[in-house]
């Protein structure tokens, strides 16, 4: 059973700790590249920024799916 649980703690560490890096690094992406975009063309403000912000809330979602996936390994594993 201390075997399952370890394995739990670890799990749910992982996907949070992957999930938060590859969210930062995508972020951090998509802004650089917008902020760009925008610099060269301030035209284009309103379809950069709306496909930024759709873009940024997906990337959050998958966030909030491992923090899910988290929260089951921690409190609700049915191997426990």
């Amino acid at each position: 059973m201390d075997l399952v649980v370890a394995c739990s703690v670890i799990g749910a560490a992982l996907a949070i700790g992957l999930a938060t890096l590859g969210a930062a690094i995508g972020q951090g992406i998509a802004v650089s590249r917008a902020t760009e975009i925008i610099g060269k063309n301030l035209n284009a403000k309103k379809e950069v920024m709306g496909g930024l912000f759709l873009g940024l809330l997906m990337i959050v979602a998958l966030m909030l799916f491992a923090l899910a996936i988290a929260v089951i390994l921690l409190w609700v594993n049915p191997f426990i």
